[in-house]
């Protein structure tokens, strides 16, 4: 981050450099502002990566409750319970995947202050945890904000009337009935917490360092760091005090009209679909998931899984598509499920296209080298290995590729189907999601009338995947052929590495990750290194200049691609085993 200020500043200085400078640091401040962008991409990857196995867990730990209480009969602000036992199985189920997704704020700022500290050491997180908590204290009822705007009840425009049904002549922005009472609702959610995480690994990386008189050395170096973040966290809850009830009060009425089935919700996920996929090789689109599926506030009733019955106690509000489907809110799926026929479908058809499409002699390797790309593809959405065999070397086939999402994005939301997801869109989340997919499904009857049930039911995930399917097939294998794109088996000297199921040892495996390290490292020049870091399946690595580089050296080493970017940084697609790659590296040139 300080880069950036340092170009701008540099800039202003230089005013009267040559042209030819000037446009160079400019461009270099492009670089820097790219770089920093999927840095913080990447750091969120640290919290998401909680997030599949805690969705497992609260689902079926919701269809339990679903089917061992009374939604419909609240007793001390609970359903009723008709099956003890099977109650408090799906509690202790429930329960863990629950309260991960109540504190993902928490998560996140965890995941950023460590993530984008250059050292990812441990005390930037403890930090980061400290600057959140202070903005939650300073911003929660009684607090900051009351003091500012008095005992005036903001809420959301939803609720204009009061616990009696009158109409009220307040505007109401933080405050909200539920249940009959006010309830306070204003909440800084995961943006709060990434502020918290950036702030606070802005302040570890420029004072981790720093010398107090003797006196006080005790809080010099990284003791310091805790000090100034609470200290900063201060202002920023003055700041979120006044302007934050206002931003939820757009964000509220934004989500509620994007949470719905009209014609704003279905551009809304063509659009998304869309942006998504264009920012996804640089690494950036995990900026945008995070606002939409855990900061945009989605509100609607609460819906059981299969039976369709509302519980009791109106509508709720909750940040996130993804939080808001978890805690089974009717409306809520937008933003997740239009993406499953294109990795049920779509995917799998673009690695069928690009194996027909390679040469003959070539054919059987690159069936052997993608064949588990597609596989982890389809089954956990997981798609970078797949998506960079074509994005770089065929734009034309991946500007199709991101309008085929959101096309397919917005006849799902079209049909009213609501599936959602924990992780991605694979098979396995469509799977877990069918229980309260159908649920929703169920809703659509009473909602909006027999026919839009009917269009809802998530099994139209299946035929419109195989629809999605036949469309990617025979464009990718037209384009390819058009315009000659050289996906993977085209060119005359391919390389593949076939994967068999020859079943290796833990050193047998570990050997294989230290040789494509030392063989990654002698293409780039150990010397030309000088940041090592990963996200889910690409190795990032930071150069002195990566014009240096050695291309093929690096593809033979049985990676599925590599892009560079700017001047000096260089992302090697290894796949999801891409940390063993990155920790062989890293403890051979020991940064």
């Amino acid at each position: 981050m300080g880069n950036i200020f340092q170009f701008r500043k540099n800039l202003r200085i230089n005013q009267s450099l040559p042209k030819k400078r000037i446009v160079k640091q400019k461009s270099e401040f492009r670089t820097n502002l790219l770089n920093n962008l999927q840095a913080l991409g990447k750091a969120l990857q640290f919290p998401i990566a909680v997030l599949p196995f805690a969705a497992i867990l609260n689902r079926f730990g919701a269809l339990g409750l679903a089917y061992t209480t009374n939604p419909g009969v609240t007793i001390n602000g609970h359903a009723e319970i008709t099956n003890a036992v099977g109650y408090w199985i799906s509690f202790i189920v429930q329960s863990p995947g629950a309260v991960i997704f109540a504190n993902l704020a928490l998560f996140f700022a965890i995941g950023c202050g460590f993530g984008l500290a250059k050292d990812n050491r441990g005390e930037a997180a403890l930090a980061a945890v400290a600057f959140f908590v202070v903005n939650v204290a300073l911003t929660s009822a009684g607090s900051l904000p009351e003091m500012i705007y008095g005992k005036i009840h903001f809420g959301s425009v939803l609720y204009l009337r009061d616990a009696q049904g009158n109409l009220t002549n307040h505007l109401k922005l933080y405050y909200a009935y539920k249940n009959g009472n006010l309830q306070y609702i204003l909440n800084i959610g995961v943006i709060g917490g990434i502020v918290a995480g950036c702030f606070t690994a802005f302040l570890y990386n420029r004072t981790k360092n720093i010398q107090l008189p003797q006196v006080l050395s005790f809080f010099g170096g990284r003791r310091f760091v805790p000090m100034l973040a609470i200290t900063l966290a201060i202002p920023t809850s003055f700041i979120y005090a006044i302007i934050w009830p206002w931003v939820q009060f757009g964000l509220t009425q934004f989500g509620y009209s994007m949470s719905g089935t009209g014609g704003l919700a279905i551009f809304g996920a063509f659009a998304y679909g869309v942006v998504n996929r264009l920012l996804q090789p640089f690494g950036m689109h995990q900026i945008l998931n995070t606002f939409l599926w855990f900061q945009l506030p989605i509100t609607g009733p609460k819906v059981a899984p299969f039976t369709g019955q509302m519980y009791s106690g109106g509508l709720h509000t909750i940040n996130g598509d993804v939080n808001a489907y978890i805690n089974e809110i009717f409306g809520s799926g937008n933003f997740q499920s239009g993406f499953f026929p294109m990795f049920l479908g779509g995917l799998p058809a673009v690695v069928f296209a690009i194996i027909v499409c390679a040469r003959k002699e070539h054919r059987k390797a690159v069936m052997g080298f993608f064949a588990g790309a597609g596989l982890v593809s389809f089954l956990t959405g997981i798609d970078e290995p797949i998506l960079f065999s074509f994005c770089f070397v065929g734009p034309q086939v991946w500007l199709m590729h991101c309008l085929y999402t959101g096309v397919f994005a917005a006849i799902v939301i079209a049909m009213h189907i609501h599936v959602g997801f924990g992780f991605s869109a694979g098979f396995i989340d469509y799977l877990v999601s069918m229980p309260q997919a159908w649920g929703f499904s169920v809703h659509e009857g009473v909602a909006h009338g027999k026919l839009f049930q009917i269009l809802s039911n998530p099994l139209w995930i299946l035929p419109l995947s195989v629809v999605t399917f036949v469309v990617y097939f025979f464009t990718f294998k037209f384009f390819i052929r058009k315009f000659n794109i050289m996906t993977p088996g085209r060119e005359k000297d391919y390389v593949a590495i076939i994967k068999t199921k020859k079943h290796r040892t833990q050193s047998e495996k570990k050997m294989k990750y230290v040789n494509m390290a030392k063989d990654i490292i002698e293409a780039v020049g150990e010397d030309n290194i000088t940041v090592v870091s990963n996200c889910a399946t690409r190795l990032r690595l930071e150069l002195k200049d990566n014009s240096k580089i050695d291309k093929t050296k690096i593809l033979k080493t049985g990676v599925y691609g590599l892009n560079t970017i700017g001047l000096k940084t260089v992302h090697i697609i290894v796949g999801t085993d891409v940390e063993h790659v990155t920790d062989a590296i890293k403890d051979i040139i020991h940064k």
